[in-house]
């Protein structure tokens, strides 16, 4: 895998969907190029956010070869190949080892809960078996189990593990392993799965963040994030302010799981800029309403979004 620099805006893109569930190939490249020529700093493929654990592995594939292919190179990209287990992790990471990627990220196995040493050896693993160092994904909310702070930083000093996205919402638990990674002079990159650190990701000793709501506002998020690093708190605060009006898409929804609403309105908002054919949710997830959609273009005039 290239060398590349880490920092940043680091989108989880969504993954178009066709109405019989494959990957929407052509969508999802316009999709890569919406949020390039906006600025983001990268781009993470078939995480949480392009509903992995809901396709194929061979749609997963697809997914992430397509976004390594459209990108070519102008920037990093970091691929799950996350699986209910070691093995299964191991399979996908090999049928994409190949094609290009910056990165590969891997979580916790989901449906058993595991104990910190089978991480440790469900990581290790992994990387000597696809012979690279691995980013640590940890996402507790839906795998059951978090990866210790502790673990990580005995993974990164090993060499088996080059990043992390935290996507916990547990600070106290990045502060712990900002501390171990001083420490021990660890290089470990460090991105957080949220919104609202976008201005302040250096603050908490964070390199970047890996949010979901980028694939809506890359433009501003990117922007948001610059300003942040370069000490320019007046235009952190307009932007983070503007930006808080990408939230009400999720609000749009009246019935269905969060995720379902956040995604099928993402999706919908996107298809209403032209930039998504379809705005298919894998089901049992529930897509908007065509009442629920007439919400949409008011949000994306407050977003300066509208066509």
């Amino acid at each position: 895998m290239a060398e590349k620099e880490f920092k940043g805006v680091i989108v989880p893109i969504l993954t178009p969907i066709n109405p019989d569930e494959t990957v929407d190939v052509a969508s999802l490249r316009r999709l890569v190029n919406y949020l390039i020529d906006n600025g983001v700093h990268g781009i993470w493929a078939a995480g949480t956010t392009g509903e992995f654990a809901a396709l194929t592995d061979r749609q997963k594939t697809v997914a992430i070869e397509t976004v390594v292919d459209e990108v070519a190179g102008r920037v990093p990209v970091i691929g799950n190949v996350s699986g209910a287990a070691t093995q299964a992790s191991i399979d996908n990471a090999m049928a994409v080892r190949e094609i290009g990627l910056d990165g590969i990220a891997v979580t916790p196995p989901y449906y058993y809960p595991n104990a910190q040493d089978e991480l440790l050896d469900h990581y290790r693993y992994i990387s000597d078996t696809i012979g690279s160092p691995l980013w640590v994904y940890n996402i507790p909310q839906t795998v059951k189990t978090a990866v210790d702070p502790g673990t990580v930083a005995t993974l990164a000093s090993e060499g088996y593990v080059v990043g992390i996205k935290d996507s916990s919402g547990a600070g106290e638990l990045l502060a712990q392993l900002n501390v171990l990674c001083d420490q021990s002079n660890i290089s470990l990159h460090r991105f957080l799965g949220t919104f609202f650190r976008t201005t302040s990701t250096a603050g908490v000793g964070a390199h970047g963040i890996i949010p979901g709501l980028g694939n809506m506002i890359p433009k501003l998020m990117s922007e948001a994030w610059e300003a942040g690093e370069a000490g320019d708190h007046d235009k952190a605060r307009k932007l983070m302010g503007k930006m808080m009006a990408v939230q009400k898409l999720a609000k749009l929804a009246k019935g269905g799981g969060a995720n379902a609403a956040s995604f099928s309105a993402m999706k919908s908002a996107l298809k209403f800029m032209g930039i998504l054919d379809h705005d298919n949710v894998t089901r049992p997830m529930r897509p908007l309403t065509d009442d629920e959609k007439k919400g949409i273009p008011p949000i994306l005039e407050e977003l300066g979004l509208a066509k």
